[in-house]
């Protein structure tokens, strides 16, 4: 086991933080997210990333003090969100100890893990397939999702006692940190970020497009990062649509440069899905009682970037550069090596799930692109379905007239949930449905929770008066 030195500054600040308040292990487990190729330690070769290990260490403290007082606290209620997401975890561990063994032999996959061992399949990328069998991927995999289904049962509690701005920090911290990590690795402090780009990961920070750097901030290549941006771009312009909150106005601004930056296809598809959901959530922010002065506002800033834009385009050579990177990441990804490649592997997903009669080939047992494929491939109908209704149940449908403080915090939650969710489908090559995904969809079910809440004590009062 190998303890990197700079983890135990975080581990120290970790501790602090929980001493205080043992709630507040989970306000930084959520803030150090954006940390996405800092491992904390390393056990054999397993690289265990710093907000993993703090999401641990958080349930395993809340989890010692529900048990000392637990004979003072109300039964505990899981929200259906929850029930569904156990669900989900509880066959992905099942097929990763049993399936994986079942079918074992029996067809070949594109591993999880980079490997050049097996067969080429082509001679236009470098991916090769194995035989399907059990490996450390299956281990590693299942650890992942029970510990997202833990986290996110964890952070629903929480919340619901501390309040839902309680969590909302800790996405706020996020974001914040994002950004630094963006600008950080845009001024090229690679000598600094060395401390935190730990994980036995491959290091894409050298790649080009169009003669342009892309940015990956604390991420170990662009399109993690570009989608992590891109939804707390979505989070914080709702946030501030609906709030009017100049703090929100900043997070999602910073956020939405980074996600530009990245010069990834999953990022700037990313965008355009978040761009998308806040215009169809608009009736939201428009009824939630916004200024005449907020809404001018908006107008003139709106005016002025598009005046921005086209004078740019009219007076520099922009256009033929935005071409550029639009062609390279939009219009000829489907015949690029990376297009190509991850064409296959999705292939080799939607196969596993026909070779094994829809059950799943076990989670972490496959390589697969699209968060679609992965699924059916790893995990099969059942557990697609399970990890569906997760979602229906926590950001599905919206919640009923309350008021803004907690209508912001739902929205909010809803589409920034939705725009991980978009680049999951178009770029995710593992079953784990992540932290974030989980932290966003937590502060949309708590919300729904105090909305049913609020409302029903209002029918109530409007009964007693009639």
């Amino acid at each position: 086991m190998v303890l990197y030195p700079t983890a135990i500054v975080f581990l120290l600040i970790w501790l602090v933080l929980t001493i205080r308040d043992p709630d507040n292990g989970l306000v930084m487990a959520i803030a150090v997210i954006p940390f996405g190729m800092f491992a904390a330690l390393r056990l054999g070769g397993l690289s265990i990333i710093l907000a993993n290990l703090l999401a641990v260490f958080t349930i395993g403290v809340l989890i010692i003090r529900y048990v000392g007082i637990r004979h003072r606290l109300s039964p505990l209620r899981l929200p259906m969100s929850s029930v569904y997401l156990w669900l989900f975890a509880i066959y992905a561990l099942f097929s990763a100890l049993i399936l994986v063994r079942f079918f074992a032999g029996k067809f070949l996959v594109f591993p999880l893990s980079v490997t050049f061992k097996g067969s080429l399949t082509s001679a236009f990328y470098p991916s090769t397939m194995v035989s399907l069998q059990p490996s450390n991927s299956n281990i590693s995999q299942s650890f992942y999702i029970l510990l997202t289904a833990m986290f996110f049962m964890t952070a629903v509690l929480v919340m619901r006692r501390r309040g839902l701005h309680f969590g909302e920090k800790g996405l706020a911290w996020a974001a914040g940190l994002n950004v630094l990590l963006g600008a950080m690795d845009l001024a090229q402090l690679d000598s600094i970020l060395a401390f935190i780009r730990t994980a036995d990961y491959s290091l894409n920070n050298h790649h080009m497009v169009a003669g342009m750097a892309r940015v990956i901030g604390g991420y170990s290549e662009a399109a993690a990062f570009g989608a992590v941006s891109a939804a707390f771009f979505s989070y914080f312009a709702m946030s501030f649509l609906i709030g009017n909150r100049a703090r929100d106005a900043g997070l999602a601004l910073g956020n939405l440069i980074c996600a530009l930056l990245a010069f990834s296809s999953t990022g700037i598809l990313s965008l355009a899905a978040a761009g998308i959901l806040i215009l169809l959530h608009a009736p939201v922010f428009i009824k939630s009682g916004m200024s005449r002065q907020f809404a001018q506002s908006l107008v003139i800033a709106a005016a002025a970037a598009v005046i921005s834009i086209c004078l740019l385009l009219v007076l520099t050579s922009a256009e033929t550069f935005a071409t550029k990177i639009l062609n390279s990441l939009l219009f000829s990804k489907g015949t690029s090596m990376s297009g190509l490649e991850r064409a296959a592997w999705a292939s080799g997903g939607f196969d596993a799930f026909y070779k094994t009669w829809g059950l799943g080939a076990g989670a972490g047992s496959l390589r697969a692109n699209g968060f679609f494929a992965v699924l059916l491939g790893n995990v099969g109908l059942p557990g697609t379905l399970a990890f569906t209704m997760f979602l229906l149940h926590g950001i599905g449908a919206p919640i009923q007239a309350c008021e803004r403080s907690i209508a912001r915090p739902f929205y909010a939650g809803r589409v920034a949930a939705l725009t991980l969710l978009a680049s999951m489908l178009v770029s995710a090559t593992g079953p784990n449905p992540t932290l974030l995904l989980v932290s966003f969809v937590c502060v949309a079910v708590v919300a729904r929770e105090f909305a049913a809440h609020r409302n029903a004590i209002a029918v109530t009062q409007q009964y007693r008066t009639a």
